[in-house]
C-alpha cells in the first residue's frame, strides 16, 4: 500500500467521522420534531443535511412506488417501524454519486423517521385525549350550572326558557339556539325564544312550529341532525329566513312530558358537519332537563294563579251565600256563576270536573 493510498483512506475516514459526528449531534433534533403539528418539513431538512441532498421526499404511506432506484442521482429507502414498512424516503443529489455510506445512513434515517412519525402520532392521540378530557370537564361544569338553573324554582316559564336557551349553545358546541314552547293551556299560541335573549313575534313562532326544523322534530317526535343543510332535502323543504349567517349544520330534540309535547330545542352552526351522535345525545339530555323545568314552572304558575282564583271564588261565593240566606234571589245566580268559575279552574288544572249541584 502506497503512501497515496494511505492518505486517501485517511481522508475518507476523516470524512466519514465528520459525517457521523454531524449525524449524532442532530439526532435530538429529529425527535424534537415529533412535538410539531406537522413534522415532515423539518424531517426533510434534517435528512437533507445527513445526505447532503439537493431534494428529499418523505412519502407516507409508501404507496405503490418502488423502494429501489437505478438512477445514480436518486436514492430510495424504506421508512420502518419495527419490521413494518410504513413509507419511503426519496433522495436526489446531482454530485457526488451515492456510495455505501449514503445507503447505510439512509437505512438509519428510515428507522429514525419511522420512530419520529410513530411518536408524533402517539403525541397527537395524547393531545386529542387531553382535549376530550378538558371538553368533558367543561361539559360537566356546564351541566352543573344548567342543573342549578333547572332547580332554581323560577316560576315564569318565559323567563326560565330565555335563561335556558342562552345556556344551550355553549353546552353542545353550537353557535345559536332557539326554544319553541307550546303552552299547556294555550297550544295555539306558541312562543319562540332565542339564545340572544330575544322573543320572536307570535307569527314567527307559529311559522317555525308549522314549517321550521322545530316543527319537523315535533312531527317526527325524535331528535334529528342535519349535518349539511345545502344537500339535505328535509332542510331545503323548510321555510327559513336566514340572511347574515346561514345555517350549515343543525340538530334539534323534542321537549316532552309523558305523552305531551311541550316544544323543541334547536341548535345551529354556520359550519358543516359540526354535530355527531354524541352532540345529539347531549342535546337530548338537555331537552329532558328543560322539559322538567318548563313543566314544573308551568305547574307552579298555574298553582299560584289557582290559589288566587280560589280565594276570589271563596270570597264572592261566601258573600252570595249570605245574600241568599237573607232572601236575595239574585244571589243564587251569583252562586252559579262562581261554581262555573270553579269548574273552569278545574278544567285548566286538568282535573275532573265536579258534578253540578242538581246532580
Amino acid at each position: 500500500m502506497t503512501a497515496s493510498d494511505v492518505a486517501t483512506q485517511l481522508v475518507a475516514a476523516q470524512r466519514r467521522a465528520a459525517r457521523l459526528r454531524n449525524a449524532l449531534t442532530t439526532v435530538g433534533a429529529f425527535f424534537a420534531t415529533a412535538r410539531q403539528s406537522d413534522p415532515l418539513p423539518m424531517l426533510r431538512d434534517l435528512c437533507g443535511e445527513w445526505l447532503l441532498a439537493d431534494k428529499v421526499e418523505i412519502i407516507v404511506p409508501a404507496g405503490t412506488g418502488s423502494l429501489r432506484s437505478h438512477a445514480p442521482t436518486v436514492l430510495v429507502g424504506p421508512i420502518t417501524i419495527g419490521r413494518r414498512v410504513v413509507g419511503r424516503i426519496e433522495v436526489t443529489r446531482a454530485t457526488p454519486p451515492f456510495d455505501s455510506d449514503d445507503r447505510e445512513l439512509l437505512t438509519a434515517l428510515g428507522q429514525i423517521v419511522g420512530t419520529v412519525l410513530e411518536q408524533s402520532s402517539l403525541q397527537g392521540q395524547l393531545d386529542q385525549y387531553l382535549n376530550q378530557a378538558r371538553a368533558h370537564a367543561d361539559t360537566l361544569d356546564q351541566l352543573l350550572q344548567f342543573g342549578r338553573l333547572v332547580v332554581s324554582a323560577t316560576a315564569d316559564p318565559l323567563h326560565l326558557g330565555l335563561q335556558l336557551a342562552t345556556q344551550v349553545p355553549a353546552m353542545v358546541g353550537g353557535e345559536r339556539a332557539s326554544l319553541l314552547l307550546i303552552p299547556l293551556d294555550n297550544e295555539e299560541s306558541p312562543m319562540l325564544l332565542l339564545s340572544n335573549g330575544h322573543v320572536t313575534t307570535p307569527e314567527r313562532a307559529r311559522e317555525v312550529r308549522e314549517h321550521g326544523f322545530a316543527g319537523l322534530v315535533l312531527r317526527e317526535e325524535q331528535p334529528l341532525i342535519i349535518d349539511e343543510t345545502e344537500a339535505d332535502r328535509r332542510w331545503l323543504s323548510l321555510r327559513t329566513h336566514e340572511i347574515d349567517a346561514p345555517t350549515r349544520c343543525a340538530m334539534a330534540a323534542p321537549l316532552r312530558w309523558g305523552t305531551r309535547l311541550l316544544g323543541a330545542i334547536t341548535v345551529t352552526t354556520t359550519h358543516s358537519r359540526r354535530f355527531d351522535s354524541s352532540h345529539l345525545n347531549l342535546l337530548e339530555l338537555v331537552a329532558c332537563h328543560i322539559s322538567l323545568a318548563i313543566y314544573a314552572a308551568d305547574l307552579e304558575t298555574r298553582r299560584k294563579r289557582s290559589v288566587k282564583l280560589l280565594g276570589e271564588i271563596e270570597t264572592q261565593a261566601r258573600t252570595a251565600f249570605e245574600r241568599a240566606r237573607a232572601g236575595d234571589l239574585q244571589a243564587l245566580t251569583d252562586l252559579e256563576a262562581q261554581f262555573a268559575r270553579l269548574q273552569e279552574m278545574y278544567r285548566l288544572l286538568g282535573l275532573s270536573v265536579l258534578p253540578t249541584v242538581g246532580e
